[in-house]
C-alpha cells in the first residue's frame, strides 16, 4: 500500500506538472517608445488572445530602452520613436527582421487656442515665454528637436533655445504634462500625441516646415535574443497590416 501511495503521488505530481506546462503562456518583452504605447497595447491584446501569450511592454525614452536591451540581452521587439535609433545601433547586431508601421512628425505644441500668440520656432528664444524641451540624450523627440533647431538656424540657435527653456523633459509624455498643467507655453513634441483624448482638450499644434521637421519612420524590429520569434513576427506583421494600420491611424499616426 505504501508503494502504491508513493507511485500515485508521483503520477499526480507528473500530471499537474504537465498541466502547468501546457497552460503556461509564453511571455514576450517589447521595448516601446512612449509615443507609440497606446496603439501597441491595443495590438498586443489582439496578439495575446490569438496566440495565448502575454506581452509585457517596457516604455520609456528610445535611447534608454536601447541601453536596457543592450545591457540585459533579453526581449523580443524594439520600437523607437525614430528609425535613426535602429540605424545608428544596427552595428551591434541585435536587430533581425524589421517592419515599417507608419511615421510620426514633430510640431510646435502650444496651449489650447494659443493664448500666447506663438507663431514659429523663433518664439523659443522669447524670454517672456516659458518652454519645455526634451533632453536629446533621452527621448527621440529630444534628438529630433536638436536637429530641427540646428537645421533652422544653426547650433547656436539650438543651444540658446535650450538655455531659455524653463524645463527639460525626458520624453513626450513629460512634455505634454507640462503644457496641460500650464507650467509652460510651448514645446516641440510628436504630432500624434496631440490627438489623444487626454491631450486634445488642452493642446494645439503649429506646423513646422517639413524641410526642418521631416516625417520620421516608425520601424519595429525583432531582437536577436528573442525566445518567441514566431509570435514576435506575427506581432510585426499585424502592426503593418491593414487592420494594424487602422489602429495606428486612430492614435494619430499615418
Amino acid at each position: 500500500m505504501i508503494y502504491k501511495s508513493i507511485i500515485l503521488s508521483f503520477l499526480l505530481l507528473f500530471s499537474f506538472s504537465n498541466l502547468f506546462a501546457k497552460d503556461h503562456k509564453p511571455t514576450l518583452l517589447f521595448y516601446c517608445g512612449v509615443t507609440m504605447v497606446k496603439p501597441m497595447k491595443e495590438i498586443a491584446k489582439i496578439i495575446e488572445n490569438k496566440y495565448h501569450c502575454s506581452i509585457k511592454i517596457s516604455q520609456g525614452g528610445s535611447k534608454d530602452l536601447y541601453e536596457s536591451l543592450k545591457f540585459s540581452k533579453k526581449g523580443d521587439l524594439y520600437l523607437p520613436g525614430s528609425d535613426s535609433y535602429r540605424k545608428d545601433n544596427i552595428k551591434d547586431g541585435f536587430f533581425l527582421d524589421s517592419e515599417y508601421i507608419g511615421f510620426n512628425q514633430a510640431s510646435i505644441f502650444v496651449q489650447k487656442n494659443n493664448p500666447s500668440n506663438i507663431k514659429n520656432l523663433d518664439d523659443f528664444l522669447n524670454e517672456d515665454l516659458n518652454s519645455i524641451l526634451c533632453d536629446p540624450q533621452s527621448g527621440s523627440i529630444g534628438r529630433v528637436t536638436k536637429k530641427i533647431f540646428t537645421q533652422y538656424k544653426g547650433i547656436d540657435f539650438f543651444e540658446e533655445s535650450f538655455d531659455n527653456a524653463v524645463e527639460i523633459g525626458i520624453d513626450s509624455r513629460s512634455i505634454n504634462q507640462a503644457l496641460i498643467s500650464k507650467r509652460v507655453d510651448l514645446s516641440i513634441n510628436w504630432k500624434a500625441t496631440a490627438f489623444w483624448h487626454e491631450n486634445s482638450k488642452y493642446i494645439d499644434l503649429i506646423q513646422i516646415d517639413e524641410k526642418y521637421a521631416p516625417k520620421k519612420k516608425l520601424v519595429i524590429s525583432l531582437l536577436k535574443f528573442s525566445k518567441h520569434k514566431d509570435i514576435a513576427k506575427e506581432f510585426m506583421n499585424y502592426a503593418s497590416s491593414k487592420e494594424g494600420q487602422k489602429i495606428m491611424k486612430k492614435y494619430g499616426f499615418r
